[in-house]
């Protein structure tokens, strides 16, 4: 029998949360701390085809939903090529108009 949570027991009986176990730290990038391999739902990554095609369907969903936003930009890290955030341009001329 086995409890649904994020704990990891130790040796000694103490608990520590899954992510901050030693075995969860193996295969974390050094830059963004992106780790593919612990992750329930993965990450998003510039190499795989299924999460360009999100990444540009979310763009899309985003730029067609705000008028006022010029462009928006993913920012990708540069080491493992995880997606870490999104730049947006604002049209300030619309704004204030």
């Amino acid at each position: 029998m086995g409890y649904n949570d994020d704990l990891v027991k130790k040796r000694d009986g103490s608990y520590v949360l899954k992510h901050k176990t030693k075995k969860a730290k193996e295969g974390d990038c050094i830059e963004c701390g992106e780790n593919s391999k612990n992750r329930p739902l993965g990450g998003v990554y510039r190499y795989n085809t299924e999460d360009m095609v999100s990444v540009r369907e979310y763009i899309e969903n985003h730029l067609r939903t705000y008028s006022r936003h010029k462009s928006i930009k993913p920012i990708w890290c540069n080491k493992c090529q995880a997606l870490i955030n999104y730049t947006i341009m604002l049209d300030i001329k619309q704004n204030y108009l």
